[in-house]
Parts: structure tokens; sequence; C-alpha cells
């Protein structure tokens, strides 16, 4: 028998080598093209994530618009919107679709608005869903929350552009709104534990880590700073919690502290004010002595106010009772320009009566202090059933630089309103406070129950809404809570 030729051997060796090498080769080239089509697609999808975020902001935007027409145009009916009705947790809601983008990728949103006439503050939902064209991945979905808040230098209840220091121990902070329906044909609702809400918001725009000292204070609604964590300043026996507040050990660093109640992005604009410009009746020097205003025989301005000019107010033992809608400037500017103390001095909002008053001095509030309301019962401080609301007594202090000193002290209720970029307030007291504060330091000296006013956030008229908070909801959880509520139903499948 013939051997077989070595020849022939190592050409069979080869062709095996080179059939191997070319399975090898087109291995490769297949997880190469599938890798090259798994990052195209990756990458698409990265795309198009992007595209998704900005159709559900077009949504927002669509809303926000709406909103903010409505506030400068009452009759504004909300065309294309549909709505279950106009109360105070009335909703609207509108699908957007059309988008195109390129390889015949299309795009729509839902929005929905609950409170969106404003009676409350509004929340939006925006829900994106982009469809890739020829493509079998599942759509992509971007969920957006917005709440948000009036525009109004009294949006927040104590408000500082330095610091805010509880050094009580039985500090309180809550809120309610005196104005629910946001008219004035219907009669305003005191503040008292039944229409008590947890949105008394505390915030300071300072980032030092000292700006909202909590110490033993129980803030029922929310806290926020400019850049510092204001946990840290929560003392044993304080809290920052809320109605839908419950503690889970796996998020919460602490049981009485809310997570989702505090923030380190607040900001808020301290701009200057000043004394309307009209003609004011000059009183002719300081009220130092029992006054009635307005005067007899005096003649309201065209827009309802009495305009009054004075040095000063020295009420030792005295009263100025107030009982129309007055204004009143005055014209010292440094020291105490207001004094009300002695024991019985009194400064008496008298019912269907307000004062606005401007000083660039200093103001201290003693004795027995402002009276916004009347005193029914005649035990000679006011309750908070018989409190006037807060905007019915406003303290505007003009000062543009240095420290303008506001002490407000007692044990009733002062119901009131300040706004002072320069002032250092301190309220000294044992009572109830209700109504805003804005300065540059704000300092709760007593005990003192301080309950912030929602219905100020309207005050000034016209204010359009902007966004107080923005978050995407991103688990399952979130986005069932909606779902729950409206997948499925023509609010969001319309």
């Amino acid at each position: 028998m013939k051997p077989t030729p070595r020849f022939v051997r190592q050409r069979g060796s080869l062709l095996i080598v080179a059939m191997i090498l070319c399975a090898v080769i087109g291995i490769s080239l297949v997880s190469y093209m599938q890798l090259g089509r798994s990052s195209l697609t990756i990458s698409n999808r990265a795309l198009y994530n992007n595209a998704a975020i900005n159709v559900a902001e077009n949504g927002l935007e669509e809303a926000m618009f709406a909103i903010n027409k409505m506030v400068a145009d009452e009759s504004y009916s909300w065309p294309g919107w549909r709505n279950n009705g106009t109360g105070s947790s009335s909703a609207a809601w509108q699908k957007f679709s059309g988008f195109s983008f390129d390889q015949n990728t299309t795009g729509m949103v839902r929005v929905y608005v609950y409170n969106y006439r404003g009676l409350q503050a509004p929340r939006i939902i925006a829900r994106s869903t982009i469809t890739l064209g020829g493509a079998t991945s599942a759509p992509i979905e971007k969920w957006i929350e917005v709440t948000l808040r009036k525009t109004s230098k009294f949006s927040n209840g104590l408000v500082a552009r330095t610091s805010i220091v509880f050094n009580g121990t039985n500090t309180s902070v809550d809120s309610w709104n005196s104005d629910p329906d946001n008219s004035a044909a219907t009669a305003a609702v005191p503040y008292s534990a039944i229409v008590r809400n947890d949105n008394g918001s505390v915030g300071s725009i300072s980032v030092a880590v000292d700006s909202v000292m909590i110490k033993q204070a129980d803030i029922w609604g929310f806290v926020s700073t400019g850049g510092a964590d204001p946990t840290t300043s929560v003392g044993t026996g304080g809290s920052i919690l809320g109605s839908g507040s419950t503690y889970d050990p796996a998020t919460w660093t602490s049981p009485t502290v809310d997570p989702a109640r505090v923030s380190t992005d607040f900001s808020a604009n301290f701009d200057p004010v000043t004394a309307p410009v009209k003609t004011y009746v000059n009183l002719g020097g300081s009220i130092n002595n029992d006054t009635v205003l307005p005067r007899g025989g005096d003649v309201p301005d065209a827009d309802g106010n009495y305009y009054y000019s004075a040095t000063s107010i020295n009420l030792v033992n005295k009263y100025l009772n107030v009982n129309s809608k007055v204004v009143l400037k005055l014209t010292n500017t440094s020291g105490t320009v207001v004094d009300v103390g002695g024991g019985s001095g009194q400064i008496n909002v008298l019912a269907g009566g307000s004062l606005a008053l401007y000083t660039e001095g200093d103001v201290k509030i003693a004795g027995q202090g402002v009276a916004n309301g009347v005193d029914a019962n005649g035990n000679g401080t006011l309750s908070d059933a018989e409190a006037n609301q807060p905007i019915n007594f406003q303290i505007w202090g003009t000062k543009t630089s240095g420290t303008q000193d506001i002490k407000v002290a007692g044990n009733g209720v002062f119901s009131g309103v300040i706004y002072a970029p320069q002032g250092a307030v301190t309220v000294n007291g044992n009572g109830s406070v209700g109504g805003s504060i804005v300065a540059n330091t704000i300092t709760m000296t007593g005990n003192a129950n301080f309950h912030f006013d929602e219905s100020l956030a309207n005050f000034g008229g016209g204010n359009p809404f902007r966004v107080s908070k923005w978050k995407e909801l991103t688990t399952a959880s979130a986005r069932d809570y909606y779902n729950g509520l409206y997948d499925g139903s023509v609010r969001w499948s319309d």
C-alpha cells in the first residue's frame, strides 16, 4: 500500500485552519455588528430620553401659560382643556400630540393640573411618551411633577436673607388659609386647630450653617435654606414634619425630621419698598395722644384709602384706632420711630379697618401691642377667633442700608405682616402670631405659635405663579399613584 503523500496531508490541515479562521472572523463580525447595533440603540434611546424631557416640559409650559393667563384675566376659559368644575379642588387636563422627530419618531404629552383655578397652589403632572419609529423597543416615558406658588412677597411664612432662630422651648409653626375661596364676598376664616394645615414654611437664602436654627421648635410644614442642611439644628424636642410624614428608618436619619420637607435650594427676592406716591395729609408731628383715623371730614383717595403722614408714633398709655383703610407714612428716618408701650399703649385696627405703616426707622411694639381685631369678650387681649386677617395690619420697612430693628412683644395675638429687607425682627411673647414675616434676620425669642396665612400668597393682585418644587417621577410606586387615579380614563387617554 502506498503511503499518503505528505503534501496532501498538509493541504488538508491548511483547509481546516482556514475554515476555523473564517468562522472566528465571521463570529467576530457578527458580534461587532451586534455591538454596533446595541450601541446605536442605546445612543438613540438616550437621545430620545432628552426629547421626552423636552416634550414633558412643553406640557408644563402649556399649563403654566394657562394658569398665569387666568391670573391676569379671570374670564380666561382654558380653551381645549377639560375640567371637573371650578371649586377649590378642581382639576383640568389635556393631551398634546403631533410632536415629530427624525426616523419617524413621534411624541405626545398628557398634562393634568390640580387646583387649576389657582384658589390653592396648583400642581401639574406632565407625562410624555416618545414612540420610536421602526423600532420594536418599548416607548420612552418621562413623568414630571411640579408644584407652583404665587410670587407674592408673602408666599411663605418666615423668610430671611440671613438667619431665622427659634429660641423658645415650645414654639411651633403651622399654617391655615383665612380666605380659601379667594373672595372678599365670603367671611374670613380665623385660625383654629380645625383649619390647621401643614404648610408652615420657613426659609433662608443664606448658605451659612446657622441660617435656620430650629432648636426645640416644631415645624408643621417645610424648612428650606440656600445651601446648608437645617436638620443639624433640630434639637431633641424639635421637629420638621407634616400630615403625610411616616417614619421610614431606611430613608430617615431622624424620626422627627421628614427629609421630604427639607430642601437646600431656597431662593427669594428682597426688593426695597417705598411708600405709595400719593397726596398725604400731614398730621402735624408725632402721633402721641389718643387718635382715631380717618379723621372726620377727611376724604379718601380714589383707591378708597386714606393717606396720612406723621413724624413718628409714640403711644405711651395711648391708643391709635383705625376704622377704615389707612396708609400711614412716617417721615423720621432714625431712632425708634414707632414706640408703643407704657402698659396700655395700643394700635387698634377695628372691624372694617386696615393699616399699612411705612417707616425707615426702628419699631418697638410692646404694652398691649397691636390689636388687629375686636376684643369681643372684653378680657383685654385678642384670641385667634377675634383677630382680623393678618393682611389688615402691615409694617413696611423702607430702610435700604444698615439695620432696621423691629421688635414685637406681647402675650395675646399679633395678626399682621412685616416686610423689611434690612430688618432685624424679634418676636417675643407667649401668644399667637399669625401672618408672614420677611426680613434680614428673624428671631423668635418667646414661646409664641406662628401661623402662616396661606391666603397672603394672593396679596398684591395679579401675581403670577412660579415653580416652587420640580421633580421627576422615576419609580414605579410614584407613577402608580397617578396611574391608579387616572390611567385608562378620559383624563389621561383622551
